[in-house]
């Protein structure tokens, strides 16, 4: 019957658990404590969580648009005062920016949704609030956008996070005064989050901290806001591939710090040689007795949960959560944050929450390339994220998101939701072959099954002399190296003009000092009213001219530099295959007095490693690989190569993702002191001292 589902009550929500839990674990861990709040686990160590596979998508008509949008909006009295306020927040993903990116078809799906919501009016009660991504420019935090820390680390995401808050407070506030008069009384205050990449983590922080610190429960099991108390819904949770990776991410793990001075092939190297990582060796992760799934490519201390980072359990009371989760990324540096936590040792989540898998790595599920990056997509009508983003648009509506129906979009809209039918077709027959799992492992491991085999059929044709994915990624390099060249120029001549209002305003205050002292500390009031309005128009220009040179910077970090991709992609292929010859040689090589294969070694290999053998096995063994034209086609032209784009940390392209439940730090295995209060801080939901029995 498969995985039996039980379902089981905390505190009014609707829960799922699996009873196999024997397949949730870890071979190199300490057993779990029977209370543990959370796990950290690889993706074939998976099969108890259930996920969705992403669905075949028909755009909805303008009609049926409107019809959606209208039908859960909360009806009043057509002369009612009653207030019904709504705010939806948008965290936009590490390294996306809906200014720096404008004009460049690279926003990102959260872009896009806040650009589809309803305008900002205090009349009606809608607000939208837009977050820049981290690492990128964001004025009103003091964030000048481009720093390592930001991009590595998600420094300055706890400064998104205040500042959203206090946007709830100061938003809600005039209607608070308002609702004094009995007349006007807010009925209900709604919210709705979206996020991509670590602004999906910021949207899960969020949550906690707006309930922990702005709300309470009442008798009912309603949450009240503690300023006024009315009732608080957060209505709807949007998220695409949650990457928290706050503080050192887990990829620390297994790079040596030495090596990192010297590049990524060292840093590989370092992983592979050095006994310090003998356990990350793709021949020791391979395998496993009776091929019990657990790979974890980077144990180790690091978990990316430092801080804001470690508050990833969404709180019970959001209605309707909704996680896209990428089915193809791989990169150490990008373990997902998974909806499902673990509670009583057994992975569960309640019922209103979704996890569905879409093709694609973690940019493509987000939405935010360039067309051309990567030599795929080349017409930005033709990127895979807009499967993804058509579908979280007609979720949202449907949950009642004041998003605008189509009958009400714009220009911006219309670009931004504008799809080429042939991607849609053929990202629908890709989905055909995936379709008939209901759990997160197999359903990756059969992603990943259909990509290894296209992955091999290319190393193979490009051996045999194709190198027409090498001209395209030359072609689109050139492109953007010209375009680099533009906005330094622009930044240079920016630069300049700061460097001068800076110097001005140098100038006025040297001046107004000088008043000063030349008048003994008396000086004439008019005259010195007069010394601070020049100051203060200095400060103004220099203020102006600093913002758009960062402007101009902003635009410049998000350009692609595919100034190394080419030789990057093929480093990688022949890393592909080494790995694969390292696997393989446990079961084909000779014993030691030459006596036969030990071919039985071969049935222990971890679910995702068979998937690897039997592809490679499949294209170089037996000549039969992959020649589905229609699957080769969604590959070469759609799905990007999210680890050769990146390439800063010691990911094999043989590992799997690492998934993670809930939040690490309560794991002994991540060697972490639990923190006081922690079950407070990630189940604000949730109480702790009376945790319901699961049903039998």
């Amino acid at each position: 019957m498969g995985n039996a589902m039980t379902p089981f009550a905390i505190h009014g929500v609707q829960m799922t658990a699996n009873q196999k839990n024997d397949v949730v674990g870890d071979s190199k861990a300490p057993p779990l404590s029977p209370n543990a709040a959370a796990l950290r686990d690889a993706v074939d160590q998976a099969n108890a969580m259930v996920a969705e596979s992403a669905p075949k998508l028909k755009v909805q008509s303008v009609a049926a648009s409107l019809t959606a949008a209208t039908k859960k909006t909360t009806a009043l009295p057509p002369d009612s005062c009653q207030q019904y306020i709504w705010l939806s927040f948008f965290f936009d993903g590490t390294g996306n920016n809906l200014d720096a990116d404008v004009g460049t078809q690279k926003h990102s799906n959260v872009a896009k949704l806040y650009r589809a919501h309803t305008p900002t009016t205090r009349s009606n009660g809608i607000y939208g609030i837009y977050i820049p991504g981290v690492g990128t420019y964001f004025k009103e935090v003091g964030d000048d956008g481009g720093s390592t820390l930001g991009l590595g680390t998600g420094r300055m995401g706890d400064a998104r996070l205040d500042w959203a808050l206090k946007q709830f407070d100061k938003l809600l506030s005039p209607h608070i005064a308002r609702a004094k008069s009995p007349g006007n009384t807010i009925r209900e205050v709604n919210v709705a989050l979206f996020g991509f990449s670590r602004g999906a983590a910021l949207a899960r922080a969020f949550s906690n901290h707006l309930l922990r610190d702005r709300c309470t429960q009442d008798k009912q099991g309603n949450w009240r806001l503690k300023n006024g108390g009315y009732r608080l819904r957060i209505r709807f949770m949007g998220i695409f591939d949650t990457v928290a990776s706050v503080g050192l991410p887990m990829s620390t793990n297994n790079v040596s710090v030495v090596a990192t001075a010297f590049g990524v092939k060292q840093i590989i190297d370092t992983r592979l040689l050095s006994r310090n990582y003998i356990a990350c060796w793709p021949q020791a992760l391979a395998y496993a007795k009776g091929a019990a799934p657990g790979a974890d490519p980077a144990p180790g201390v690091y978990d990316g949960h430092s801080d804001w980072g470690g508050l990833m359990a969404i709180p019970h009371m959001v209605e309707d959560v909704r996680h896209f989760i990428a089915a193809h990324e791989l990169r150490n540096s990008f373990p997902v944050d998974s909806v499902s936590v673990l509670v009583d040792g057994r992975v569960a989540k309640p019922e209103q929450f979704h996890e569905t898998v879409f093709p694609g790595v973690h940019s493509d599920v987000g939405g935010s390339y360039r067309p051309g990056e990567g030599a795929r997509s080349l017409d930005g009508r033709a990127k895979l994220g807009l499967i993804p983003l058509h579908n979280m648009y007609q979720l949202a509506v449907d949950a009642g998101v004041p998003l605008l129906p189509k009958t009400a979009w714009g220009e911006n809209q219309f670009s931004d939701f504008d799809m080429d039918p042939s991607m849609l077709e053929l990202y629908n027959y890709y989905q055909s072959k995936v379709r008939g799992m209901s759990n997160l492992g197999p359903l990756m491991n059969a992603h990943m099954s259909l990509y290894y085999a296209w992955r091999f059929r290319a190393i193979r044709r490009k051996a045999n002399g194709d190198s027409s994915e090498a001209a395209a990624i030359s072609r689109k390099s050139n492109e953007f190296q010209a375009e680099r060249v533009t906005l330094d120029q622009q930044i240079a001549g920016l630069g300049k003009k700061n460097d001068a209002a800076m110097r001005a305003l140098s100038q006025a205050d040297a001046r107004r000092t000088a008043y000063l002292q030349s008048n003994y500390g008396n000086p004439d009031l008019p005259d010195l009213k007069a010394y601070d309005q020049k100051i203060a128009e200095a400060k103004s220009q220099y203020d102006m001219t600093k913002d758009e040179l960062l402007r101009a910077k902003a635009k410049r970090d998000a350009l692609p530099d595919m100034t190394k991709f080419a030789s990057l992609v093929q480093m990688y292929d022949q890393q592909l295959l080494a790995d694969v010859q390292a696997i393989r040689q446990a079961y084909t090589a000779k014993g030691l007095f030459g006596g036969a294969p030990n071919t039985g070694k071969r049935q222990e290999l971890r679910p995702h490693y068979r998937a690897l053998m039997d592809a490679y096995e499949n294209e170089y063994i037996h000549n039969n690989g992959l020649k589905d034209e229609k699957i080769i086609s969604f590959f070469d032209n759609l799905v990007h190569d999210s680890l050769s784009g990146f390439a800063k940390d010691a990911t094999l392209p043989s590992d799997p993702r690492v998934v993670y439940l809930g939040g690490d730090e309560k794991y002994k295995y991540a060697m972490i002191e639990k923190k006081p209060g922690a079950d407070v801080l990630q189940y604000a939901s949730v109480d702790q001292k009376n945790p319901t029995e699961a049903a039998v």
